[in-house]
């Protein structure tokens, strides 16, 4: 009796592994070796249409694979190419300046050599702020009289309204600002002891940066009507607090006449108990102590009443922030005679057509900005393209001949080495002094491989500088045309790379879906080989068992009549 497991697929394709690979046979009879060789075999041969879908599966993968390791390399190439177009364009002009660290410059699409001067330069600076006053604990302290938590934040011709009632400190204000939309940074500083509040405007430029109080009334005791009433916050003492913005708090009490007390030469909360007392108002004012701070308690003499204590709004606001630096518009002098002024910003990109320029620091000096063609950016773009061109070229060589990769045979690698032989034998018009790649530098070595002299170009003269950038021509002429060339190919949505991907993608799909089919049909058969193995297997197993009875009855017949067992030949 034995036990042989079916052969698994020896495919690497993604595929789940063919489920007969788990099955055996088991027999009994001493046939079961014939059977389970039978099975294995029947098993086999149902696995050969597996195999061979599973490696076309596991081509396509590799073939996938290597399009998109191709890929950025064909991009590449296509980008190097519309570069020198590009580059071409502009006529390879450079913006300079005599002077960065005053007037830094860019050039951003000017086509044309030219020069410019900037002076008499202003810098732009933002309107920066400080507030007058330092809070030793900028999330605690509050900012000034308990009940007067509004503000008016004015930027610019904008004016923005602030609340930090629950939030009466130096932090609750800097959040409030910074939420409020207005165009400024609010910020905390410290210095010793204090805490001070920092305003900056997010532009530079003159502007109007204010920061005062909204007085509005407040009331300062609760208002439940009992006759018995209590301040709405507590004082950390009696004697100095503040209690009052305007020094004038209104009393009533019941339905009585307003009384004004006026504690301006004793803003605290003793001077306003005392006033309270002596107002003959029918209450008595006095003051108690919880858990650290002081509180004033009014109670009316005559039982239930209404009682009100209201801190009245003061004359005028108050500012919190010092107006010493309400920022700097900038200003210029271009090419002496036109006067640039008035200006929010210290970076200029319509000034000048083709140039972005930035105001680094104020000058009365002259800074000098030119726009001339840089051999350099000729150079420089050159090299990138001879770089990309090998790397492709490389790519192209790993996927033909005898020894090509998965791609061998792929009609892009055909594409590509055609468009690579076009873009090495370009002429332009024989009258033109740079009439190929040879003539800026660029050679082939015996392998196919280009390489540049990068001393050619900075030698040309002003004609042979031109001609170059005619050479090279735009995205629709010259040189610099064979760019769409690479970027069909390349094209992440629509290139014939992608193409070719999701080609391989539906492929993958079709095979994943028969090699399933055929798996479950392989599964069937090798069970129902199994059963009817089995049934083979018992059966023989059976007339085996018979045959021995058999054979041990003739045995023992032989041992009664002779004594001995017999020969087949009856000795």
């Amino acid at each position: 009796m034995g036990t042989v497991a079916a052969s698994p697929s020896s495919s690497s394709a993604p595929s789940a592994a063919s489920t007969l690979a788990t099955q055996s046979f088991t027999g009994i009879s001493t046939y079961s070796s014939d059977f389970q060789a039978i099975l294995q075999r029947e098993d086999a041969i149902a696995q050969l249409p597996i195999t061979t879908l599973e490696n076309s599966e596991s081509s396509n993968l590799s073939a996938k694979q290597a399009l998109i390791a191709l890929n950025p390399v064909v991009a590449t190439v296509a980008t190097s190419v519309a570069a020198l177009g590009q580059l071409a364009s502009g006529q390879g002009l450079a913006a300079t300046s005599s002077d960065s660290t005053t007037v830094s410059v860019v050039n951003t699409g000017a086509t044309s050599p030219a020069n410019y001067t900037i002076s008499n330069i202003t810098l732009g600076t933002a309107a920066s702020e400080l507030s007058l006053t330092g809070y030793a604990n900028a999330s605690t302290t509050p900012l000034g009289v308990q009940g007067q938590n509004k503000f008016t934040l004015v930027v610019g011709s904008n004016t923005y309204n602030l609340d930090i009632t629950g939030n009466d400190n130096l932090t609750g204000l800097k959040n409030a600002i910074n939420n409020s939309g207005a165009p400024v940074t609010a910020s905390i500083l410290s210095s010793g002891s204090s805490n001070y509040l920092s305003i900056t405007a997010n532009n530079v430029g003159a502007t109007t940066l204010t920061l005062n109080t909204a007085p509005q009334t407040a009331d300062l005791i609760t208002n439940n009507g009992t006759g018995t009433e209590k301040s709405v916050a507590g004082y950390p003492d009696t004697g100095t607090t503040a209690v009052s913005g305007s020094g004038i708090v209104d009393l009533t009490v019941g339905g009585g006449s307003v009384i004004p007390l006026n504690i301006s030469a004793n803003n605290n909360l003793t001077g306003l108990m005392n006033a309270i007392n002596g107002a003959g108002a029918g209450v008595t004012a006095s003051i108690t102590t919880s858990g650290g701070q002081n509180y004033l308690s009014v109670v009316a003499a005559g039982g239930p009443v209404a009682i009100t204590l209201n801190d009245t709004p003061a004359a005028s606001p108050v500012s919190l922030i010092s107006h010493t630096n309400q920022g700097v518009s900038a200003s210029f002098t271009l090419n002496g005679t036109i006067n640039v002024t008035n200006q929010a910003t210290n970076v200029f990109s319509s000034v000048i057509p083709g140039v972005t320029f930035t105001l680094q620091k104020s000058s009365a000096s002259t800074v000098n900005l030119s726009l001339a063609t840089d051999p350099t950016q000729l150079t420089n773009a050159l090299q990138t393209f001879v770089s990309a061109y090998n790397a492709l070229a490389n790519q192209v060589t790993e996927e033909t001949g005898t020894g090509a990769g998965a791609l061998g045979g792929n009609s892009i690698i055909r594409d590509i080495s055609e468009d690579l032989g076009q873009l090495s034998s370009y002429f332009a018009s024989s009258t033109s002094t740079v009439r190929s790649l040879s003539d800026l530098g660029i050679t082939f070595d015996t392998t196919g491989q280009m390489s540049l002299d990068t001393s050619v170009v900075p030698g040309f003269s002003s004609t042979q500088m031109s001609d170059a950038f005619k050479f090279f021509g735009s995205s629709n002429t010259g040189f610099a045309a064979f760019a769409n060339n690479f970027t069909q190919i390349s094209d992440p949505l629509s290139g014939s790379i992608r193409n070719d991907e999701n080609g391989i993608d539906t492929d993958n799909t079709n095979l994943a879906s028969q090699i399933s089919t055929l798996q479950a049909r392989a599964t069937l058969t090798h069970n129902a080989n199994s059963l009817r193995l089995e049934a083979a297997d018992a059966l023989v197993a059976q007339l085996e068992s018979s045959q021995n009875t058999l054979n041990a009855e003739i045995q023992s017949i032989n041992y009664v009549n002779y004594g001995r067992t017999l020969s087949a030949n009856g000795q």
